[in-house]
């Protein structure tokens, strides 16, 4: 039978090593382990170090669990049943999130190494990125069975001046940036695609199409809610060029250009736009200063 251990990691990002059912104030039965969490391209996490003098320990420990993150971007993983660990047990590294990409998601560490020497390293997880129901940034971290454990990024992410991704990482840190193509597709939705084949980026839900002048040109705007937590949300709007054309019988064509896209085409009907919205749309078309409220609205 294989002895229960009990495993934690100290606030210098060491890991602890315990007996189970010994008393943990006897040095004999607690030892800090000088080393390094490790991570290769399946996601599997390890422990490595130099192995002390008499020690029966491997130089290398493995883990299986299961990933997670706090709202501190501390990454937490919760172990399972597996050759001797504590099922539930949580291993809570000090990370943060330095960069990130469609596919990968990377974290800074720092440990304390012999002789109270720092030191920093980086842990790379893969998989894809997902928006939850709330519109928050979800990395669903790849697992051997098929299925994700999702680290939800819990602050707020804008779209840059490039119509691109950006999540914060800190008052003083700089943001990762994620950079994809924009597509409209079912109603209420559009998409922030980063990876088509690995099924990587971002589908959101947001508000009825808006349709509104600036000067010479004709936008369909859309709102993003976000939902921090029940009281906090915050709206991100984006928008986009589109091109009026005047159809026979008097049907609009709405022609819309995503940044790296084909147009994408919506017949706008009479029944949808009713008198007023003709005459604003056909006011926009000869150039005519003609307003309809705010703008047309349509569900996609």
């Amino acid at each position: 039978m294989i002895p229960k251990v009990l495993y934690e990691v100290d606030p210098h990002n060491r890991l602890i090593i315990k007996e189970r059912g010994r008393a943990s104030n006897l040095k004999r039965f607690r030892e800090v382990l000088y080393g390094r969490f490790k991570t290769d391209r399946k996601n599997r996490l390890c422990y490595k170090f130099l192995k002390p003098s008499g020690s029966r320990i491997p130089q290398k420990i493995e883990f299986s669990g299961s990933y997670s993150l706090d709202r501190k971007h501390n990454l937490i993983f919760t172990l399972d049943r597996w050759k001797g660990q504590h099922a539930g047990d949580r291993l809570r590294l000090k990370t943060g999130i330095i960069d990130a990409d469609s596919n990968r998601i990377i974290f800074v560490i720092s440990s304390r190494e012999a002789k109270k020497k720092e030191s920093l390293y980086t842990l790379k997880l893969y998989g894809r990125w997902q928006a939850d129901r709330n519109n928050r940034l979800v990395f669903g971290v790849r697992r051997k069975d098929g299925k994700d454990d999702n680290l939800t990024l819990f602050g707020a992410w804008r779209i840059g001046k490039n119509k691109e991704i950006k999540y914060g990482l800190g008052r003083h840190a700089n943001s990762i940036i994620l950079k994809g193509l924009w597509n409209i597709g079912g109603r209420h939705r559009i998409s922030y695609i980063l990876d088509r084949g690995r099924g990587s980026g971002f589908d959101f839900t947001v508000s009825a199409g808006r349709i509104s002048r600036r000067k010479t040109r004709a936008y369909v705007n859309f709102d993003i809610v976000l939902a921090l937590s029940k009281r906090k949300k915050i709206k991100r709007s984006i928008s986009f060029l589109c091109k009026w054309t005047l159809m026979r019988g008097k049907d609009v064509l709405l022609k819309i250009s995503p940044r790296g896209r084909k147009p994408l085409s919506l017949k706008v009907t009479r029944e949808i736009l009713g008198k007023k919205g003709l005459a604003y749309i056909e006011g926009f078309l000869k150039g005519e200063e003609r307003y309809l409220g705010t703008g047309l609205v349509f569900n996609w």
